[in-house]
């Protein structure tokens, strides 16, 4: 084992006593007999006694060689034992850590609770060399869907391109997106991988958290027992855990514990901004990137319980005892997928029905979140204050449009739909929104311009114009920067990718900038473009110098100033969007806004 390639620790329970005998013989002497057996002179003895501990070296090196990694692959000391990880591609990885205990059994719908405060520490080297199980869920969303992963899940993965770097690294962490149901922190395209570390020198961290009802469930019931007196929210408790883990143990793959940055995207960009506001989070992260995020983020505990009901009813459960009897389909099912406030979130990639609205998974529970994010900013309430990035893309909604034949749109398709989805909300919104939104806008494309159009409008409203009044709430109450970014890039062919979009879009997608930045153009477009990676190579650059040196460089000044807007380079605008973002805030758009 190369004991160069990491810090061995002190193993102070060894001990060694050497005794030294005086006599120049030792004779054990009958009465009358003297065997010549038992006469051993002090000769006799060193070289037994070399020749047993010749014997005791042997077996200890044999046993050190059956131990030692082979070529490839590396061990180091955590705090709950060693890890065997693996080299290749210019970085380390460390894969399938386990950071808490099993969530099942009586443990299902608790906080998380640490390997070492159970006393489940490993005591053989562990093989962090592949990926555990993906947590619970069902794909696509839906009581149909497949079920996929199991509820022991709570595993990270590092990947670090030292372990014994001159100067202690930057180190990120990716949370996954996928409605807080979905998804994984080991999606090929949509994680950290070895060559990205080792380009960035840079630690990455990802993370399988709990996903739907194992993770955001809120019950009455479920308080009973609860160390919180709470529920819900226990897929943040879990992000919470790794957090507290790397505080403890990135020193050992050379990542620095003091800068430490946060970046996740959809509601991975919402989990992110649910720890800022954080008091259990408190000191454990240094910056921030929230990508695509929730906007709305105001569900209390007591109207997401009585919502959830629904849920409880389809079980057959009277209390916690028999929800924790269930199996992973049973409580699959009973999710209220098509009833009202559903958490499928079906129609958000449209223009809203009025006055109907999606189910809250993430709640403020008075432990997680002891109110709502914006009444904590606005009131000066504890709030984790760090450098914060609010991105989107233009054509956010462009991955699951709301008709299979968009594409094939023409400009009258577009009017019709727009003016049959608008009109509830009043004569004056639809005027407006056909002036600003019309077809003389310049299209990037050659062919789908009335989709591109209609994405625009449904991305604006939803997604964009709301984060940017997120990011104007962040810049009034934090005294660190914040900044904020749109992707404008269209890729040099439709995005498809079978694990993350259920229509191959053309645009701006949600997730393109997470794709550009994991180098997952590979699988999602085939063979990207000198543009593509011109794209890929401008958001990277920018958010590994924000994670080493918490500030953007000049020529991205702060929000609300400027935006940047990222292409194949990066520019700056001024009021990018005010017109269009005061149509949808002034006529109360805003509670429509992305949820989860």
């Amino acid at each position: 084992m190369n004991e160069d390639a990491f810090e061995v620790p002190e193993r102070n329970e060894y001990r060694y006593l050497v005794q030294e005998e005086e006599e120049d013989e030792v004779q054990y002497v009958r009465r009358h007999y003297v065997s010549p057996f038992l006469v051993l002179s002090r000769r006799c003895i060193f070289f037994i006694t070399c020749g047993v501990l010749a014997l005791i070296a042997l077996a200890g090196y044999l046993a050190y060689v059956a131990q030692t990694p082979p070529p490839g692959f590396v061990e180091v000391f955590v705090d709950c034992g060693w890890l065997r990880g693996r080299w290749e591609s210019g970085a380390y990885s460390f894969k399938g850590i386990p950071y808490a205990i099993p969530p099942v059994g009586q443990h299902r719908w608790q906080p998380p609770v640490d390997l070492r405060d159970a006393g489940e520490c490993w005591h053989s080297v562990y093989d962090a060399t592949r990926f555990r199980s993906i947590c619970a869920q069902v794909q696509p969303l839906g009581k149909d869907g497949r079920v996929l992963g199991q509820e022991d899940c709570l595993h990270l993965s590092v990947w670090t391109p030292s372990l014994q770097p001159a100067e202690p690294l930057p180190v990120m962490v990716w949370i996954h997106g996928g409605y807080l149901h979905m998804l994984s922190g080991q999606e090929k395209g949509y994680s950290p991988t070895e060559e990205l570390a080792s380009q960035a020198q840079t630690v990455f961290v990802s993370l399988n958290y709990r996903l739907n009802a194992f993770g955001f469930m809120a019950l009455e019931i479920l308080r009973e027992g609860s160390p919180t007196n709470t529920s819900g929210n226990y897929g943040f408790m879990d992000q919470i855990q790794v957090l507290k883990w790397i505080q403890r143990n990135i020193h050992v793959f050379g990542g620095d514990p003091g800068k430490v940055t946060l970046f996740g995207q959809s509601s991975g960009g919402t989990s992110v901004w649910t720890l800022m506001m954080s008091p259990l989070a408190k000191g454990l992260f240094h910056r921030a990137i929230d990508m695509s995020g929730s906007y709305v983020y105001n569900a209390s505990l007591e109207s997401a319980e009585r919502a959830n009901l629904v849920f409880l009813r389809k079980t057959g459960c009277k209390d916690a005892a028999c929800l924790r009897k269930l199996n992973i389909e049973q409580i699959l099912q009973a999710i209220p997928w098509d009833e009202y406030p559903s958490w499928a979130g079906s129609g958000m990639m449209d223009i809203p029905v009025k006055e109907h609205f999606c189910g809250p998974v993430a709640v403020v529970d008075g432990h997680v979140l002891s109110a709502p994010p914006f009444d904590t900013w606005e009131k000066h309430g504890f709030y984790n204050d760090v450098p914060f990035i609010v991105g989107t893309t233009e054509q956010e909604s462009d991955y699951s449009p709301p008709l299979q034949n968009i594409s094939t749109w023409t400009w009258g398709d577009y009017q019709w739909f727009v003016t049959e989805k608008l009109r509830p909300f009043g004569d004056v919104v639809l005027s407006q929104a056909l002036r600003l939104y019309n077809s003389t806008a310049p299209c990037p494309t050659n062919d789908r311009c009335p989709e591109w159009l209609y994405t625009t409008l449904v991305s604006d409203m939803r997604v964009g114009c709301p984060n940017n009044d997120l990011a104007r709430r962040a810049a009034e109450a934090l005294k660190s920067p914040v900044y904020r970014y749109v992707v404008a890039y269209t890729p040099s062919r439709a995005v498809n990718s079978s694990s993350l979009f259920p229509y191959p879009s053309r645009f701006s997608v949600h997730v393109l900038d997470s794709l550009a930045f994991f180098r997952g153009f590979e699988e999602a477009l085939g063979a990207p473009s000198k543009e593509d990676r011109a794209f890929q190579e401008v958001l990277t650059t920018y958010f590994i110098h924000f994670a080493k040196e918490g500030k953007m460089p000049v020529d991205w000044p702060e929000f609300p100033s400027y935006t940047a807007v990222l292409d194949q380079k990066l520019s700056v605008a001024q009021n990018l969007t005010a017109e269009r973002c005061a149509l949808w805030e002034q006529n109360g758009f805003y509670p429509y806004a992305w949820i989860n």
